[in-house]
């Protein structure tokens, strides 16, 4: 702050003490005096430019001597300037029209005309050029101040806006919109962009400070709250200070130790501290007439030099461009250029020189130009000598030579290997290298061709390359591997050190896992437990994610571009995917498949790929949907198990568990190369990154690592596993960020789409919302449905299928009525329900006054014939009215169980008391008889006779009888057709069973027997139960039963000779 405080007032004071330098009779500032006739402003009185109206105003920074510099540039404009060429740079956002004037006086000049929609412009003040952005067609374009050389830097940006520029540093910044606001950069040809800053909340008016290279930026939260923010030029160190800010449609600019900003709520020019911030001071006293639109400070420290300059200032050694020393074309700067570029005819700036046109090259039949050079080529079927210009006719190679694939050259020397062309020759004579040669020029990624006889190594957005110019190396953390070790998950460096346990599992199998780099979650699934889980890598509770309708799950590959979950199922022998809430679960691929294991996501191609290790081994690949099947390797193949993809290549490698053997391919198969023919033991999986392979080996339960390209340099780098499985490597390059989709979270139930190169969330078919929140649409009740007017709709989450409605059939959208007979539930009435057999197809709908018949969006039929009514249920419900719930229906079930329930209780306890009451009756007649009864067995002998009865007991087991009375008719007939011990004993069975002995003298014998005991008969129910044992029944039996009872009259104690003689 001291320092900052320090440089502020040493530049005032340079400020307030320099000598006015002016350059003609409008230099930036009135009060500058003229001087020799090559200066130039050099130094003055910082002061604001700024839109006013349809006019470019000028006003000091203490809010005095406000004055318009240009008039007439419309209501929307971007400006800039060039302080050493005296110039204001505008555009109009509306008209896409760039222009220039000078403060020399001289008229306005059109540079550019085309875009619509500009939302940037900025100047550079070393290398001439003016950048602008284009927010609707996402470029960002350049010309120079000339307004020539027009080209295109970058496209399919995301609303980009506010641009600026560091030609000191050769770097462009400028926001970027969408869903996910950022803050991206790239140099000044527009390479190496990158993304320093990704915010949530809204940007808004980018600045930079060029001494601190420092960024500054508005953003707005949610609710209105604003702060000013502001990083370094890598994005770190960043700062935010709550500022409230009253309009969001403002402009900033940085000088020195303020933040200048318009107000366009109060109509006022306002400055606050960049570093603290706190209340911030109006500029102008007085309320301004016209809304301010965007302002910049002027002044040469805004725009500083770079500190070195070569011995030729006007010239950039990398590209040749001329930089303005010349301040006019009147007068006598100089302008130098590289070797094969030109000073152009004003002599301010450098082009090309074209050498293939001055035919001067000394090409014999080709020559291409390139900036600065140009190189010689030879038409198919020819190539160059070794002197690169002649070209001789490509001949056979003679038998000693080989190796030469391309054919052979005659020279003074001999015949010479022809190499292709952007190839060299290696030492050997033989072998070429180049990037049209297999070793690519030794590059690790990239090899850009610059002649037919030199390259360079390049490498891909993200990764740098290595002070030895070939290999390219990820840049940020360091990466590491997770590994599925069958009990747990471990987390372990490429190395094999720093083993720690993520996951842990003990009776459990672990196979497959993988990795979402956007939400930082692990995937796993268990084979044993039949689920899919996953876990944050920040710390965090496992979640189950699908469990249901798993067997073996083997594989697993996250699409963190589409977010989506893919897995195989090697017993059930599909290929399915889900959401990754496990979500939308779908079985993709079937059909063909026998034991699918392997399986890798390629999003940016939209292809998923897998293995086979059923009896047709094979490596397959599909769309994400499962369409567009191809069989990639199905050759030569026993096990293959394992599956990764070099997304820097677009190469597949897989392992075969049974011969041991690693290889790879091309996406669609082509170009098979073998890296490893048993050398790992029994490979299960593997990796790729950078340079390297991992793989895991089952049979020596370890990690091993090799060249990727050539299969060298294997080594051991982690032991003491269980069993090592799937691999995956954790780094922000593994899986690359093409789109800004990378990090873009959605809904459960959205996904993230590109539009316009704009990252948006969509909700998923049949699902709406702002991609944040997405919620079911119910096809049915919006009438959105296909389904055919004889057909119910059904709605689901997210989807609807269509149910014929009864007497119907078909697939729901196609319905033809039955011709066979259909059951249904109908009514008499809606309070009387019962089930029939209608035999008849005439059905109706209900009339008016059964609307609400049927309950939760049941539909009612009416039978004419039957004058009945009947309903068709939506799913989960149930009942003569669709009355219950699935809840409901069971806890109704459930009562009406328990109801019987109880009644079965009751009824089993009114049995066994009446049992055991009975079971007393007859302990205690027994008990109490006090004569001696005639044998038992007499009377069983006796009934044998009765040639009425067809049922025949047997003479050891007596049975009872009981007299039943109908009329002047009797007949003995037994009471239970069971044992006396084990029967009901209703009565004494010791009366003579001859039928038809009613008289007195039978009933005063049966008295001698019974001997003052009632014979009694103890229910009708029971006596008809036993209609069925009897074959001779009478009909006057039929109807009813009476069971009399009787007392004998006293006898005489002393039993008499007729007793005593029977």
């Amino acid at each position: 702050m001291l320092a900052a405080t320090f440089t502020a007032a040493l530049i005032y004071f340079m400020v307030q003490s320099s000598g006015t330098l002016a350059l003609g009779t409008a230099c930036w500032d009135e009060r500058l005096s003229r001087t020799e006739r090559n200066s130039s402003c050099v130094a003055s009185q910082p002061f604001l430019i700024f839109g006013h109206g349809k006019a470019i105003h000028r006003m000091d920074l203490d809010g005095k001597n406000q004055r318009r510099l240009v008039a007439g540039v419309g209501t929307s404009i971007l400006l800039d300037f060039n302080f050493r060429e005296e110039s204001v740079y505008w555009a109009d956002k509306h008209t896409g029209v760039i222009y220039k004037a000078s403060m020399r006086g001289a008229h306005r000049r059109k540079l550019y005309s085309s875009d619509q929609d500009i939302s940037g412009l900025a100047v550079d003040w070393i290398w001439n050029g003016v950048y602008w952005t284009s927010g609707e067609k996402g470029k960002i374009k350049r010309i120079d101040i000339y307004g020539k050389n027009e080209r295109t830097l970058l496209r399919h940006l995301t609303q980009p806006s506010s641009i600026t520029v560091d030609p000191t540093k050769r770097f462009l910044f400028w926001l970027s919109g969408g869903m996910t606001p950022s803050i991206q950069r790239s140099d000044m040809t527009g390479q190496e962009k990158t993304t320093l800053v990704k915010i949530a909340e809204q940007l808004n008016a980018l600045s930079i400070d060029t001494e601190d290279k420092t960024l500054f930026w508005v953003q707005f939260g949610m609710q209105g709250e604003s702060t000013i923010a502001s990083c370094d030029y890598n994005g770190n160190a960043l700062h935010i200070i709550d500022q409230p800010l009253r309009s969001q449609s403002l402009g900033i600019s940085v000088f020195l130790e303020h933040l200048y900003y318009t107000d366009t709520a109060s109509h006022v020019i306002k400055k606050v501290n960049k570093y603290t911030g706190g209340e911030p001071l109006n500029v102008n006293i007085k309320r301004m007439a016209k809304i301010p639109v965007d302002i910049k400070v002027v002044h040469v420290h805004n725009q500083p030099m770079e500190d070195s300059q070569s011995s030729f200032p006007g010239c950039d050694k990398q590209s040749g461009n001329c930089v303005n020393v010349c301040s006019s074309l009147a007068e006598q700067g100089t302008c130098q250029c590289n070797e094969g570029f030109a000073l152009s005819k004003e002599g301010t700036y450098c082009e090309d020189v074209n050498e293939c046109a001055l035919w001067n090259h000394g090409c014999s039949l080709g020559c291409e130009n390139i900036p600065g050079s140009y190189f010689c080529t030879c038409p198919k079927g020819y190539a160059l000598l070794p002197d690169r210009k002649t070209c001789q006719e490509i001949i056979p190679c003679d038998g000693n030579i080989t190796k030469c694939g391309n054919g052979c050259l005659t020279t003074d020397k001999g015949a010479v290997c022809v190499c292709p062309e952007g190839s060299l020759l290696k030492e050997d004579g033989q072998a070429c290298t180049g990037c049209s040669s297999a070793d690519r020029g030794g590059c690790s990624q990239l090899c850009i061709p610059v002649t037919p006889s030199r390259w360079q190594c390049g490498c891909l957005h993200g990764y740098q390359l290595h002070q030895d110019g070939k290999r390219c190396i990820a840049p940020g953390p360091p990466p590491y591997l997770l590994v599925a070790n069958l009990v747990d998950v471990r987390q372990i460096n490429p190395d094999g050190t720093g083993d720690q346990t993520l996951v842990e599992e003990p009776r459990g199998t672990i196979i497959a896992l993988d990795y979402d780099p956007v939400w930082n979650n692990v995937y796993f699934a268990n084979t044993r437990r039949q689920t899919i889980e996953r876990v944050d890598l920040n710390g965090g509770s496992r979640e189950v994610l699908v469990s249901d309708g798993l067997d073996s799950p083997e594989g697993l590959a996250i699409d963190w571009v589409h977010r989506r979950m893919y897995w195989t199922d090697t017993r059930q022998s599909t290929v399915d995917c889900s959401t990754l809430f496990g979500l939308n679960r779908e079985t993709i691929v079937s059909k063909g498949l026998e034991k699918p294991r392997g399986i890798a996501v390629h999003p940016l191609a939209k292809k998923l790929f897998w293995t086979d290790i059923g009896a047709q081994p094979a490596v397959e690949s599909a769309s994400l949907e499962g369409k567009d099947r191809a069989v990639i390797v199905s050759t030569n193949l026993l096990t293959p198990s394992g599956l990764t993809i070099d997304f820097t290549e677009d190469r597949l490698f897989w392992c075969d568990q049974r011969r041991g053997m690693v290889e790879t391919a091309a996406l669609d198969g082509s170009d098979r190369q073998v890296l490893l023919e048993n050398q790992v033991g029994r490979p299960f999986d593997l990796a790729v990154f950078e340079d390297s392979l991992w793989i895991s080996d089952r049979e020596h339960q370890q990690l091993r690592s090799v060249h990727k390209r050539t299969g060298k340099k294997l080594q051991r780098i982690h032991g003491n596993m269980v069993q090592p499985a799937s691999i995956v490597v954790v780094h922000p390059l593994a899986k690359p960020d093409q789109n800004e989709c990378y990090s873009f979270r959605c809904g459960i139930n959205a996904q993230c789409l590109l539009n316009a190169g704009s990252p948006t969330c969509q909700c998923l078919e049949g699902f709406t919302g702002d991609g944040q929140l997405c919620v079911d649409i119910d096809e049915c009740k919006q009438g959105m449905h296909k389904c055919d007017k004889n057909a119910e709709c059904q709605n689901t989450l997210g989807k609807y299928f269509c149910k014929c409605q009864a007497g119907y059939q078909g697939n729901g959208k196609i319905c033809q009525e039955l011709e066979t007979t259909l059951p249904w539930v109908t009514t008499g009435s809606p309070a009387d329900v019962t089930t029939r057999q209608q035999k008849s197809n005439s059905v109706e709908s209900c009339p008016s006054t059964h609307e609400s018949y049927c309950l939760y969006q049941g539909v009612c039929f009416y039978f004419p014939e039957m004058e009945s009514y009947a309903c068709n249920c939506v799913s989960g419900y149930m009942g003569e009215r669709c009355q219950f719930s699935d809840l409901e229906w069971w806890e109704h079930q459930q009562a009406e169980e328990r109801k019987r329930r109880n009644v079965v209780i009751a009824a089993c306890l009114v049995v066994l008391i009446s049992l055991l009451s009975i079971a007393a009756c007859v302990t205690y007649c027994y008990g109490t008889r006090k004569f001696t009864q005639p044998s038992v067995d007499n009377v069983s002998e006796t009934s044998m006779t009765d040639e009425s009865m067809s049922e025949t007991t047997s003479t050891s087991v007596p049975r009872f009888y009981m007299v039943v009375e109908k009329g002047a008719e009797g007949m003995v007939i037994p009471a239970m057709g069971c044992p006396r011990r084990a029967a009901c004993p209703s009565c004494s069975s010791e009366t003579a069973d001859q039928p038809g002995l009613f008289p007195a003298e039978v009933l005063g014998t049966s008295s001698k027997h019974n001997r003052g005991y009632e014979c009694s008969m103890v229910s009708a129910v029971a006596m008809e139960t036993n209609q069925s044992t009897v074959h001779h029944s009478s009909p006057s039996l039929s109807s009813s039963h009476t069971c009399t009872s009787f007392k004998p009259p006293v006898l005489p104690q002393t039993p008499s000779p007729e007793s005593a003689t029977s």
